[in-house]
């Protein structure tokens, strides 16, 4: 997991955990009441691909060798096939999920980016993501999941106060570029409960909203344990620990293989100090297997 999903979401990620440090001090939006979340963004001819069945298999795999396979394979594909604006969409993507299983096992600590200084793989893949985003809008790729990609790449790129001034206004109004185009967009809520659940006390640390915004993303994503994660840190920042468990034991029976998600459950069952914040150890990794 990441201190992001993230974006930001949105590995067995986290997300998205570490990059919400960039994603402070604006404004956020709230699920449409009354209103059941949407299963997809709108746009679905890159979301039914075979391509994006291969990444979400890879995805739920926790692992950095199934998502090397599927980066590979489409930037083998891409390199013959320029102009395929879906490859280039879910490169961008995919790119994004293998930053994120980098850090699934760092721990979360809302008001403090996940690394001070980037590592030089992260930095590569964001890199390339954000020139795969590139490449796919030239194509004619305006989708809202297209801009999420984007805030949640260039989020990644907070290590600090200073970087954060300087990326939060493009974080930002992707974000809202997102919105306009799939509000409905469970992955997109993911984004915005990290912005509040990550952000400084200062500037706009709000777990309990967070946490309304991972619900509704945990109800569309049934087969995505995320949601479900940052749910959990939401519930044990506002001191309900049983709900925590809850969430947690959802995310496990959701998906195994997070390895993140197993070793904090223990941890909360055991009332242990800083469950989510302590990096997890390999050691501890295997031993939930």
């Amino acid at each position: 997991m990441t201190r992001v999903l993230p974006l930001l979401c949105l590995g067995c990620v986290v997300t998205i955990g570490a990059s919400a440090y960039g994603l402070l001090g604006t404004r956020t939006h709230l699920p449409p009441s009354g209103r059941p979340p949407s299963p997809a963004p709108t746009d679905s001819s890159w979301a039914d691909s075979p391509w994006a069945v291969a990444l979400r298999e890879a995805r739920r795999e926790c692992s950095l060798p199934a998502l090397d396979a599927v980066v590979k394979r489409l930037q083998e594909h891409v390199a013959g096939s320029a102009s395929d604006r879906t490859a280039w969409h879910l490169l961008a993507e995919a790119l994004l999920e293998r930053v994120q299983q980098r850090a699934h096992l760092r721990g979360l600590t809302a008001g403090a980016p996940l690394w001070s200084e980037l590592p030089s793989e992260i930095a590569r893949d964001v890199d390339n993501g954000l020139a795969a985003v590139a490449r796919a809008r030239e194509l004619g790729d305006d989708s809202g999941a297209l801009f999420r990609i984007e805030a949640a790449l260039m989020s990644q790129r907070i290590t600090g106060l200073g970087s954060a001034l300087q990326w939060n206004t493009k974080v930002s109004a992707a974000i809202d570029a997102a919105m306009k185009r799939a509000q409905d967009d469970p992955q997109l809520h993911v984004v915005v409960g990290l912005r509040l659940l990550m952000a400084p006390n200062l500037l706009g640390h709000d777990p309990e909203r967070a946490l309304e915004h991972f619900e509704f993303a945990a109800r569309a994503l049934a087969d995505d344990e995320r949601p479900a994660v940052f749910a959990a840190m939401a519930s044990y920042l506002q001191r309900k620990r049983q709900q925590a468990v809850a969430w947690l034991e959802q995310a496990v029976a959701r998906n195994p293989k997070n390895s993140f998600a197993r070793v904090v459950l223990q941890r909360v069952r055991r009332d242990e100090g800083d469950p989510f914040g302590r990096d997890v150890s390999v050691a501890e990794a295997a031993a939930g297997k």
